[in-house]
């Protein structure tokens, strides 16, 4: 079973768009969390991973960060190696 992977987003944000279509164009499930109304939890993700705009991706527990970020993942086999990868 693949590692699962999660995308942080608000409504309004173009590269969260494009992360999606990247995720949807490779076949990857994914879950959508939209933090648009969800300061709190927004917060607690800033905290987490330091890093203040959307989309932030997550793959499994691996915080790869946001589009840009998984696109090139994407491009040098990485993205396949994490999500084969088991969780704990």
């Amino acid at each position: 079973m693949p590692a699962p992977v999660t995308v942080y987003r608000t409504r309004v944000c173009p590269y969260c768009v494009q992360a999606a279509r990247l995720l949807d164009k490779r076949g990857i499930a994914y879950e959508e969390i939209y933090l648009d109304d969800k300061p709190l939890e927004r917060a607690a993700l800033q905290e987490r991973t330091q890093f203040r705009t959307v989309p932030q991706i997550f793959v499994g527990k691996h915080f790869v960060g946001g589009f840009t970020d998984l696109a090139a993942i994407d491009h040098s086999g990485e993205l396949q190696r994490l999500l084969a990868q088991a969780e704990p």
